[in-house]
């Protein structure tokens, strides 16, 4: 299984800063509907192991903080650093756009967008960016489209 980037460093100061102690944020996790345990809370601390997806939101949300600080990422770049900061999995942001969830995994892995446009407008939407951050996203510079509020057209690959 894939996992996020991860600053330890980064979660240490966070909890440390909210006054928790390793066992507070495992148990606050867990009623986030984390299973965890104090053990994950030192191995991610000491760099030894990245949280999974879920654990990522769970732990970001006890610690009060943006997924994408404890990615240590000022401002996302890609798909995968968008979707990660709105704290979807890739499968429930698939389906949430209604795509499947292998297509979806393929548009990140390979900075291609083959969504039709309303899986686009969809990913816009949720996401919270607009076409020429997508297109940003995708390795297209430069491109625009004359009417900002509207989704790009269906591709087969790279946006054109």
């Amino acid at each position: 299984m894939n996992r996020p980037p991860f600053v330890p460093a980064v979660a240490l100061a966070a909890r440390q800063s909210l006054g928790m102690s390793p066992q507070q944020v495992a148990e606050q996790m867990n009623a986030c509907g984390a299973s965890i345990d104090i053990s994950h809370v030192h191995a991610w601390e000491f760099g030894d192991y990245h949280p999974t997806e879920q654990e990522l939101f769970a732990l970001a949300d006890v610690l009060w903080c943006r997924t994408t600080d404890l990615m240590g990422i000022d401002e996302p770049r890609t798909l995968m650093e968008h979707r990660l900061e709105r704290q979807f999995t890739t499968a429930r942001l698939a389906h949430s756009i209604g795509m499947d969830a292998v297509q979806y995994e393929q548009a990140e892995e390979r900075s291609l967008w083959t969504g039709d446009a309303q899986q686009t407008a969809a990913l816009l939407r949720l996401l919270n960016v607009s076409p020429l951050q997508l297109a940003q996203m995708i390795d297209q510079p430069g491109r625009s489209w004359s009417d900002a509020s509207a989704p790009p057209e269906p591709t087969s690959g790279r946006l054109a």
